[in-house]
């Protein structure tokens, strides 16, 4: 099940609830004023910068996203822009609060340590990269693993990893979040992956344990350590900011990053 709350109440123990896997997801309905959705509409829709994604390039989005990261010059390239970037998805809601720093701020104020974003050897990540999947596309099953893309000489001592997607235009028809109760290893999760540059057939896999379908405004909060995918889009775009939580124990700050 979800988790539905009102952003207000988020708190450590709905983070730990997470963390243990009592619950599937933490949803909170609205996050996104519609003031701030319009302003978004205006200013992020149609953006003129956005490109296509690295390492799966039917979609679209407004970022350079740490999963892109295969070689040291994306890896410089992404830092460098880091800041910019931030800035470029703060600017896209003014004159309102871009609701990325909003998440940043309750993470921060509901985690007892605290939360900040991630540096890779002192040089700050990126946070919420917009994304744009377009009718017709699907998100297929997949985990994701901040160690995949990490230096050769780094590894972090990550006991947990989250995912927080802000919908802001969720199509009528299609477009719905999937989650597998399944955590794979990584032999299994190799053994199962397709012939497509990443991710899983979905023939593989039985029926999803839980599905949703998210409403424009809304914050959901999955592990996506666990299998997960979104079903194709009809119509209009799905479009989505997003960032990656890290844990390292209870009495370590949150770390985010995209």
């Amino acid at each position: 099940m979800l988790a539905t709350i009102e952003a207000r109440a988020l708190s450590s123990v709905h983070i730990q609830q997470l963390l243990d896997h009592a619950i599937y997801g933490i949803r909170i309905p609205g996050f996104v004023s519609e003031q701030s959705l319009e302003a978004a509409r205006r200013q992020l829709f149609d953006h003129p910068q956005r490109g296509a994604l690295g390492h799966a390039r039917e979609f679209t989005r407004l970022g350079i996203a740490y999963a892109e990261i295969k070689d040291d010059t994306v890896r410089q390239a992404y830092h460098q822009a880091a800041r910019g970037n931030i800035d470029r998805v703060r600017d896209a809601f003014r004159p309102y609060l871009s609701p990325l720093d909003d998440l940043r701020l309750r993470l921060d104020e509901a985690w007892p340590r605290g939360a900040h974003l991630l540096d890779v050897d002192g040089q700050k990540c990126f946070t919420g990269v917009t994304r744009y999947q377009e009718p017709g596309i699907d998100l297929c099953p997949h985990i994701d693993k901040l160690e995949w893309n990490l230096p050769p000489h780094l590894q972090v001592a990550l006991q947990a990893q989250l995912s927080a997607n802000i919908y802001l235009q969720v199509p009528a028809q299609g477009g719905e979040l999937e989650v597998w109760n399944t955590r794979p290893s990584e032999d299994q999760y190799q053994h199962l992956k397709s012939a497509r540059h990443y991710g899983i057939d979905r023939d593989r896999l039985p029926p999803a344990d839980f599905t949703t379908r998210p409403e424009d405004g809304d914050l959901i909060i999955i592990n996506p350590r666990f299998i997960h995918a979104v079903r194709p889009v009809h119509h209009t775009p799905r479009i989505t900011l997003s960032s990656f939580i890290g844990y390292f124990g209870e009495q370590s700050p949150l770390i985010y990053w995209s």
